[in-house]
């Protein structure tokens, strides 16, 4: 008789992006975790980045998981499984989730962005809090700092974490969503939560193959807050928050590859009106919600093209945010910032 499969009750998913000079230290914080049991996912989306050492994402993988298997065995812990998945071609990041959630094998998902860190006791306090009085929340939230570190490695915390936002607390039903879409009481990133694999598949069922590397965060809790029945907040540190090394950053874009992940933006919105247009149910105030988010992101992009899109891209760079987000509209929220 085959000796049942024992499923990890948590997968730690992590995308990279040529952010592979951080990454052994992300992997270094995954793999002092003390939970009893998870794996690790890393999927690089056709990542050619390299670390200072000039080590590749799959180099550093293995590196990791050495130095895990170290770690625990010194604690007389069993060991946890490191894979690394390697896209051909890139995707963007909302397929880079999809394939991470497909490769998952644990009841509970988390994401970690490969140039963050998690805190010590992490994954302990993000289940205990999910399955306290087995409760077993649909969605966890643990807090989150966000900052820099300094030349010696030092965490240098930020005055503002503009992607920190959390309730501490729990909301259950419908009031889940719109604490979320409708009051802001927390914040739509995936990261620093713990988030039953069920709903991530149930939310990659409403998205088609998207090509996407912004807002991707609003289009997946979008619809893991549909399908979700339980919120927890807790008070508990589980993650540091890098700042300004993503596509968001007002970094100078002198090349239409760059701008072009900018204005992927447009993918998330499209497929949230699609999905509005198709007759599936919400309230109006939720709808103009939605028109007001897909208004602050063309702003914002607009505002970044004529800041950061150096002078000889900007006709460019005006084209392909017209073809993204429509000239009509384009023009129309121009209008409104003038």
């Amino acid at each position: 008789m085959k000796k049942p499969v024992t499923l990890p009750r948590i997968s730690v998913c992590i995308p990279v992006f040529d952010t592979e000079r951080f990454l052994a230290r992300c992997l270094h914080s995954v793999a002092v975790q003390d939970f009893a049991d998870f794996e690790v996912i890393v999927v690089s989306d056709a990542s050619r980045g390299r670390d200072e050492k000039g080590r590749s994402a799959k180099k550093i993988v293995k590196m990791a998981q050495k130095e895990s298997d170290r770690y625990r065995k010194e604690r007389g812990l069993l060991p946890i499984p490191f894979r690394f998945i390697e896209h051909k071609e890139n995707r963007g990041l909302i397929e880079v989730r999809r394939t991470l959630m497909y490769e998952a094998r644990a009841f509970y998902m988390t994401q970690l962005d490969s140039d963050d860190e998690m805190e010590e006791g992490a994954l302990t306090a993000l289940y205990e809090a999910a399955t306290e009085n087995n409760a077993f929340f649909d969605i966890v939230h643990g807090t989150s700092t966000a900052g820099s570190f300094d030349e010696n490695g030092n965490f240098i915390p930020s005055k503002e974490n503009r992607y920190g936002k959390i309730f501490y607390g729990e909301i259950f039903g419908r009031d889940l969503f719109r604490s979320w879409l409708i009051d802001g009481k927390f914040t739509a990133n995936t990261w620093g939560k713990l988030i039953k694999r069920e709903l991530w598949q149930k939310a990659y069922d409403n998205i088609p193959y998207t090509e996407c590397n912004v807002a991707d965060d609003v289009l997946l809790f979008f619809f893991l807050a549909q399908y979700a029945f339980s919120y927890k907040g807790i008070e508990k540190n589980v993650l540091r928050y890098r700042v300004n090394t993503g596509m968001t950053s007002h970094r100078k874009i002198d090349n239409i590859h760059k701008w072009k992940m900018v204005c992927s933006a447009a993918s998330v919105f499209s497929v949230l009106s699609q999905w509005i247009e198709s007759g599936c149910a919400l309230l109006p105030d939720e709808i103009e919600r939605v028109r007001g988010m897909t208004r602050y992101y063309l702003s914002n992009n607009i505002r970044q093209m004529k800041e950061t899109v150096i002078p000889e891209l900007q006709k460019e760079a005006r084209s392909m945010l017209c073809e993204y987000w429509g000239a009509g509209f384009v023009e129309k929220v121009e209008a409104s910032l003038s």
